[in-house]
């Protein structure tokens, strides 16, 4: 009896470490979300076991309380991550590959659909103001 409940303390233990380096190395909020559902499920393994090889069912209103917590984290985590709108996505830069900040020009021969005369009032077809040169 021994044995076993070295093995399974040993086996806890392995999952409840495995479940902290998640915690703290998780990029996502999932991944530490779901690091914390191993860690209590493995509480609740280890007090599940601690309980049966000592048969003390006094245990058991805590295993009640921490599924009822497990599970209620879960969902609220869920719901806060289904809420949060999508990641922010910087808009590309302007600048060639040489990372000059040279702006690469339009082609000459029209090929951009346009035909190079600008806009009908003589401007330089987009809304954007023009700016002044100094």
């Amino acid at each position: 009896m021994t044995a076993l409940w070295i093995v399974i303390s040993v086996a806890l233990g392995v999952a409840a470490l495995l479940g902290t380096v998640r915690l703290f190395l998780g990029p996502s909020i999932l991944d530490r979300a779901l690091s914390v559902d191993v860690l209590v499920a493995s509480a609740m393994t280890g007090l599940g076991a601690y309980a049966a090889f000592n048969q003390d069912p006094t245990i058991l209103p805590t295993l009640l309380v921490l599924a009822l917590v497990g599970f209620t984290s879960s969902i609220s985590i869920s719901k806060f991550v289904a809420r949060r709108p999508e990641e922010y996505v910087p808009p590309q830069s302007t600048t060639d590959e040489t990372g000059t900040g040279a702006r690469q020009s339009a082609p000459a021969n029209g090929s951009d659909g346009s035909d190079g005369s600008g806009g009908s009032d003589g401007s330089n077809g987009s809304d954007a103001p023009e700016k002044e040169e100094s």
